[in-house]
């Protein structure tokens, strides 16, 4: 009687560990599909922008695109002014570095 309940007992582990195993997967396919949503909704708010003139003109214009009439300018370097160069006294810091200046 004892060998017959273990034979049982084990021809429902397999079983049952693959409904465990179905669940676990099924939870993590499901986090899945509402990030894979999210994404999906995000996308169509941007084609729905996309379709406002207002949102086209500014992509444009990211584009470095100019309305007919509109003159182009275009800025080359940096626009900041280059850090002054460090005064050179001549002294280079050791017992004879009065000498690097007069020579």
């Amino acid at each position: 009687m004892a060998g017959l309940l273990t034979a049982i007992l084990l021809g429902y582990i397999g079983p049952v560990k693959g409904y465990i195993d179905q669940r676990s997967e099924l939870g993590a396919e499901r986090t899945r599909l509402a990030a894979l949503e999210e994404r999906r909704d995000r996308y169509r708010a941007q084609l729905t922008a996309l379709g406002r003139p207002d949102v086209l003109e500014e992509r444009a214009r990211e584009l470095g695109l100019v309305q007919p009439g509109e003159r182009a300018f275009v800025v080359n370097g940096d626009l900041d002014p280059p850090p002054p160069e460090p005064e050179d006294d001549g002294d280079d810091g050791g017992p004879f570095g009065w000498l690097t200046g007069v020579f």
